[in-house]
């Protein structure tokens, strides 16, 4: 019996999102996936010859064939719409019984049976600076393509809502599978944790922010609070930025320095993988007040790591937290100051709220994640699902 090819989508493992969520899973989801003894075999397809160095398991590649996609530009790029044609001509060559999208701008030429996994429709539900000509075009694509599948796995039910009402996608098609969390999130000694800060200049005690710099993660709200917390409660507690400020920098430094936190605001920049649940552990607590989220995996690992979480209550975000940190209005300041004031200053509730996280992230696995997806896999490959073409 000839076995099921399945074919994963790939790029973003050595695109601009490699070291993003969409990065990371794709590479749980390879991993797990090419893992189990199911007897199918799987075909990855991204740019270049392989994955970015540290992106993927390298003993996994000796069990997948990886076929390469043409690339317009440069490697790190999104996803060009010139691209569309060769991918699904790759694809096509292949003799695959099933391909799953994974990466934004998915090609809407494919005609083997596909499923495709929608991380978020940021640029649709906030439009403003995130919808431009290009942007627009890709995600066209990506809801043809979308309409096409067999299946779309939402990686929350506010993603999945978004898709029914923008896209207009039958519910029953929309099938929601939240990420996982990997078993290195965990609490860490603190001779881990005075390593780590001491290679990032971090001093503590701090509260923690990682991710981006782009208007929805509402940066200036959330300075704006720490300003107001710091004038109410003083102290030592100091706010550290992670991630890579890139394109925002100057506006960044002048608002902190507009608002004079030059002494109390540390941007780390980048953080290395190994070096993230160190950071989270020796926070007092993580601070994620984005104003829209598709799942917002921080706040899983920072709850994983035993570190309580202050959060936004809109979108994804109260599904990831449920009652395991405060949420805020992420347009009130002074919400968002009274939070940071609670869990630096109310020891019994910020110890009761890291219990509470780590009851909670024990809940979200990348095993549980592809486990559903691979019942997805199956119901494919024995004829379930519609074939919606535009």
């Amino acid at each position: 019996m000839t076995r099921a090819r399945i074919g994963i989508d790939a790029r973003a493992l050595g695109n601009i999102n490699r070291n993003r969520g969409i990065g990371r899973y794709t590479a749980r989801v390879v991993e797990n996936l090419v893992g189990s003894p199911d007897g199918l075999e799987f075909v990855l397809f991204g740019f270049g010859d392989g994955p970015a160095p540290g992106t993927l398991d390298r003993s996994v590649l000796s069990g997948v064939e990886w076929i390469e996609i043409p690339k317009r530009g440069k490697p790190t790029e999104f996803p060009s719409p010139r691209e569309y044609l060769p991918f699904a001509r790759a694809v096509g060559q292949a003799r695959l019984s099933l391909f799953h999208g994974i990466d934004h701008n998915m090609t809407p030429f494919l005609v083997c049976p596909s499923i495709v996994t929608v991380h978020d429709l940021i640029l649709l539900v906030l439009r403003g600076p995130y919808l431009g000509p290009s942007s627009m075009v890709w995600m066209k694509a990506h809801r043809v393509a979308s309409r096409k599948a067999r299946f779309v796995v939402a990686v929350s039910e506010c993603t999945g809502k978004d898709v029914h009402r923008i896209w207009g996608i039958p519910e029953g098609r929309i099938v929601v599978v939240p990420e996982g969390v990997e078993p290195v999130y965990s609490p860490q000694g603190e001779g881990a944790v005075a390593e780590a800060l001491a290679r990032y200049g971090v001093e503590r005690p701090y509260m923690l922010y990682l991710g981006g710099f782009d208007p929805r993660k509402n940066i200036v709200n959330m300075l704006l609070a720490f300003k107001r917390y710091r004038l109410a409660v003083g102290g030592p507690v100091r706010l550290v930025l992670c991630g890579d400020p890139s394109g925002f920098e100057g506006d960044l430094l002048g608002l902190i320095e507009e608002l004079g936190l030059g002494d109390a605001v540390k941007l780390a920049g980048f953080i290395a993988d190994g070096d993230l649940p160190a950071l989270y552990s020796g926070a007092e607590c993580l601070v994620f007040v984005s104003v829209y989220e598709g799942f917002g995996l921080p706040l899983l690992e920072a709850m994983a790591c035993g570190t309580p979480v202050l959060a936004s209550d809109v979108s994804s975000i109260p599904e990831v937290v449920g009652d395991a940190g405060i949420l805020v209005d992420p347009l009130e300041p002074d919400e968002i100051a009274d939070g940071m004031a609670r869990l630096t200053g109310d020891r019994e509730l910020h110890d009761r709220l890291s219990v509470r996280g780590l009851e909670r992230a024990s809940g979200f696995t990348w095993d549980r994640t592809t486990e559903r997806i691979r019942e997805i896999y199956d119901r494919v490959l024995e004829g379930g699902g519609v074939d919606q073409r535009d």
